[in-house]
């Protein structure tokens, strides 16, 4: 028999139980921002795993920046992709502005040919960075010697000279 006792028990249960679970799911981003006083372009390809899930993703996210260089969850806008292609995507990044290029959920990430739970996979194929005459080239090889993690973001940051 259904009573007000019994249904109480159960919605608690039940919030208690979807509390649990939020509590310990948590993000990794990827993220390159620009601290400089012009525009950088970013053009980076991506591959769509066959299986499971890819970290980087076609549609990335921008960020402004606080004075202080974090990035201002409060504040997004939609990216110009000037590049058509599924795989691939060109963006100019506004100085104090960050790029979320990728997300890993509750997972931490050490290196890119790591093991990912979740089906994930490192899926970057190549990240160009252009600044003024300064070319960056970055490939799964070399992808953590620019990218550094802190505090759950695995990032990059371009300076002024």
């Amino acid at each position: 028999m259904f009573t007000a006792k019994n249904n109480m028990k159960k919605f608690v249960f039940i919030f208690m139980m979807v509390f649990l679970f939020q509590s310990c799911s948590w993000q990794e981003c990827f993220v390159i921002t620009n601290q400089c006083t012009s525009d950088i372009t970013i053009e980076y390809e991506i591959e769509h795993p066959k299986n499971g899930f890819g970290i980087f993703d076609n549609r990335p996210s921008i960020y402004n920046t606080t004075k202080s260089g974090d990035i201002n969850w409060n504040e997004v806008s939609e990216p110009n992709d000037a590049d058509t292609s599924i795989s691939s995507v060109k963006i100019i990044l506004p100085p104090n502005n960050a790029l979320i290029i990728g997300r890993i959920s509750n997972d931490n990430y050490k290196k890119h040919d790591q093991y990912f739970i979740n089906g994930r996979t490192f899926n970057l194929k190549k990240l160009t960075i252009k600044k003024g005459t300064t070319t960056i080239h970055i490939t799964p090889n070399n992808f953590d010697h620019y990218f550094k993690k802190k505090q759950g973001i695995i990032g990059l940051k371009i300076k002024e000279n």
